[in-house]
């Protein structure tokens, strides 16, 4: 698993120090680019998340992000508006984002950043768990098998984290596609299968025993 790239962009310098602060905290590289550079630096930069000043025209930053993900990227957004743009506020469809009002606290930005970061994470007691020869490490969004490392998507690994983190216990497709997609998800509850699939590929034969089908019900974890 890589580091996670996050693009703070805006003109005014108190705010990129403000939105860096806040995200300072979260295991990710960030990096800054003006406004008028969003295009060419999404073109360029496999960034994860992109962190927008978008003042009272969030919608014209939102179209750029929805353009370059139409184009083949995988970025999510995350909009910083003044709050007399709420009332026209409209969050691109083929895009996971989400919005904070200007003057939000800077614990508000890092917590709704690592939502989009790696959707379904849940705090847990303990940071490594380890289950025969795999051991997850929930701190560094890592995982290996036998010391080898696995080479999950984040999605594959979110939904991985979710259900280990959520053993014995049936989760259906749509509470999985809530919980680790996000509820601004618009595509069908088959990408759940196609996910479980990936991972169970992924841990080979031994382990993907433990992450069993419940039939016309959903998946579960077996610990």
């Amino acid at each position: 698993m890589h580091m996670k790239t996050v693009l703070l962009a805006s003109d005014d310098v108190h705010t990129l120090a403000w939105m860096r602060e806040a995200l300072d905290r979260l295991d990710a590289r960030i990096a800054t680019v003006a406004l008028a550079d969003i295009r060419t630096k999404l073109a360029s930069t496999n960034a994860e998340l992109i962190v927008i000043d978008g003042g009272r025209s969030p919608e014209v930053f939102a179209g750029i992000v929805e353009s370059a993900v139409a184009e083949g990227g995988d970025t999510r957004l995350l909009l910083v508006v003044e709050p007399d743009a709420l009332d026209s506020l409209r969050l691109p469809v083929r895009v996971f984002s989400d919005f904070l009002v200007r003057g939000g606290s800077a614990s508000e930005l890092a917590a709704r950043a690592r939502a989009l970061l790696w959707p379904g994470e849940e705090a847990a007691a303990q940071e490594v768990i380890r289950v025969d020869d795999l051991t997850l490490n929930l701190a560094t969004y890592q995982a290996y098998i036998g010391g080898e490392a696995l080479e999950f998507t984040y999605l594959e690994y979110a939904l991985f984290m979710f259900l280990v983190t959520h053993p014995n216990r049936v989760y259906s497709r749509e509470v999985l596609l809530r919980r680790v997609w996000g509820s601004d998800y618009f595509g069908g509850p088959r990408t759940v299968d196609v996910h479980v699939r990936r991972v169970r590929a992924k841990l080979g034969p031994e382990l993907s025993r433990r992450l069993e089908t419940v039939r016309n019900v959903g998946y579960l974890w077996r610990s």
